[in-house]
């Protein structure tokens, strides 16, 4: 019984069976009847975009192999309001009858990994009383959580963004007009935008960072001393700001977020930006209907704009308003994190002029 995956067969079973659709293959239903260990059908079920529909989802709780936690985190992350209000008119009725039948049945042997809904972001809302009119043992689905936590550890889960992992070579040029990074088969152009814009000098960067306090409780959430945390801080590559915006820009290594065909996951999206961000400032708030991301299109480059967050940022007096401004393309994720004391200073002109300053380019041969 395994609790891990090792990276090259995460990548292959990503390849295989995340987004399928989407690449124009067709659902390997035999390769993935041929799995035999518990972890992976919860690692692919919890990387499932819910674009590709439900056969796939099907065949893992009809697995004999899956475990009782990926049975659950599919039945909370489906249509279960649908399911008790419409019944066979419901678009998820298949899934949540064959997960209840199964739990009524005792097919699932083992609760070997550990899933709480409660601290899952993609869970959907419906009334938990109605559904136990259809279950023999709540406790099985309603219980307290068992099993072993497998999530990635903190320190993995930054580690593992740093460009130094990237699957290629890239030469990153940075200058007073801006940013230019050269990859295998394009470059990117960040111009500084006008209206007073100048460009923050790096041993300025590292002066903040040295005199930088972690938000507080972060050190007993993660389990780690402040030495480790340190450790996992990511310098920018480009810091520009004028009286009344700072822009931050960092290029992390990426898992694909097919932002260049408008299809990103934004759920996975946003919760890898919000880890991240997380660990160092605390959100206060967020605009409302913040999971709705804005695309915008710029010569078949598509960029993601979150909603605003106000943060508090240690060593900084007053309060901030926060954006992120996301584009994704051949492994790096290009992450700027816009900054203003003024909500209105982030007006959509802005963000638009940001963007229209980026540009990616096929280099000549």
């Amino acid at each position: 019984m395994k609790y891990k995956i090792s990276k090259k067969r995460a990548e292959f079973l990503s390849d295989t069976f995340f987004e399928y659709s989407f690449k124009e293959n067709v659902f390997d239903i035999k390769l993935l009847a041929e799995i035999t260990e518990p972890i992976e059908l919860d690692f692919i079920a919890k990387k499932h975009n819910y674009d590709d529909g439900n056969n796939l989802l099907l065949s893992i709780v009809n697995h004999p192999c899956c475990d009782i936690s990926t049975a659950k985190m599919i039945l909370h992350r489906a249509d279960v309001e649908g399911y008790l209000k419409k019944g066979e008119g419901s678009g998820d009725y298949k899934l949540v009858h064959t997960i209840i039948s199964h739990m009524n049945t005792g097919f699932y042997k083992h609760e070997k990994f550990y899933y709480d809904p409660k601290n899952d972001p993609e869970t959907l809302t419906f009334d938990e009383e109605e559904l136990k009119k259809f279950i023999k043992n709540d406790s099985v689905i309603f219980g307290k959580p068992k099993g072993k936590k497998c999530e990635i550890s903190f320190s993995d889960n930054f580690h593992r963004r740093n460009l130094k992992f990237y699957d290629g070579t890239i030469t990153i040029v940075s200058n007073s007009d801006g940013l230019c990074v050269k990859a295998a088969n394009y470059n990117f152009i960040f111009k500084v935008p006008e209206g007073g814009f100048r460009k923050v000098e790096e041993n300025t960067i590292k002066d903040f960072i040295a005199c930088y306090t972690f938000p507080s409780g972060l050190k007993d959430l993660s389990g780690v001393s402040e030495r480790q945390l340190r450790k996992v801080i990511i310098m920018p590559n480009l810091v520009i700001e004028n009286d009344e915006i700072l822009l931050v820009l960092f290029l992390f290594n990426s898992r694909a977020l097919q932002l260049e065909n408008a299809l990103a996951n934004v759920s996975t999206m946003m919760r890898n930006e919000f880890f991240y961000i997380q660990a160092f400032v605390e959100i206060v708030a967020v605009e409302a209907d913040f999971e709705k991301i804005i695309r915008i299109k710029k010569n078949d480059v598509w960029f993601a704009v979150s909603k605003v967050m106000q943060v508090k940022i240690n060593n900084v007096e007053n309060l901030k308003f926060l954006i992120f401004i996301l584009v994704e393309k051949g492994g790096i994720l290009f992450s700027f994190l816009v900054i203003s004391d003024q909500l209105e200073k982030l007006e959509e002109k802005l963000i638009k002029d940001l963007i229209h300053n980026c540009s990616f380019e096929t280099p000549r041969m």
